[in-house]
C-alpha cells in the first residue's frame, strides 16, 4: 500500500506539472490587450560619466482593455476615461517626483493622453471591422 501511494502521489504531482505548464504556455501566447500611456518629462535628471547630460524621465504604463467590448461606445469611452486616469496619475507622480520650472502637469497629461489615444483609436478601429 505505501508503493501504491507514492506511484500514485507522484503521477498526481505529474499531471498538476504539466496542467500548470499547459495553463502558462496559454496565457503567455496571448497577446496582451493593453494600450501604452507614456508620461514624460523633458528635464536634466543627471549626467553620464563622460559629463553628457540625461534629460528625460518618462513613465510607461499598460491600460488594459481586456474586459471591455471596443465595438461600442461606452466601450471606447471606458478605455479613454482609462487612459486619462492613467496620464493623471503618471504626471502627477512625475511632478511630486521630478519638480521642474517650465513644465506644466496638464502639458505632460495632454501629451500623454494624446498619445496613447492615437494607440487607442488603431485598436478600436480594428476591433470594429
Amino acid at each position: 500500500m505505501g508503493s501504491y501511494f507514492r506511484v500514485s502521489r507522484a503521477v498526481r504531482l505529474a499531471l498538476l506539472g504539466g496542467g500548470l505548464a499547459i495553463a502558462a504556455s496559454t496565457a503567455v501566447a496571448q497577446p496582451l490587450e493593453v494600450v501604452t500611456v507614456e508620461a514624460a518629462r523633458a528635464t536634466t535628471v543627471g549626467q553620464t560619466m563622460h559629463g553628457v547630460p540625461i534629460d528625460e524621465i518618462t513613465i510607461r504604463s499598460r491600460v488594459s482593455y481586456a474586459d471591455l467590448d471596443l465595438t461600442t461606445a461606452s466601450g471606447a469611452l471606458e478605455l479613454e476615461n482609462r487612459i486619462r486616469a492613467t496620464a493623471e496619475s503618471s504626471c502627477r507622480k512625475i511632478d511630486v517626483q521630478f519638480p521642474a520650472e517650465g513644465s506644466s502637469e496638464a502639458a505632460c497629461i495632454k501629451n500623454a493622453v494624446e498619445a496613447a489615444m492615437q494607440e487607442a483609436r488603431r485598436v478600436i478601429d480594428a476591433k470594429r471591422k
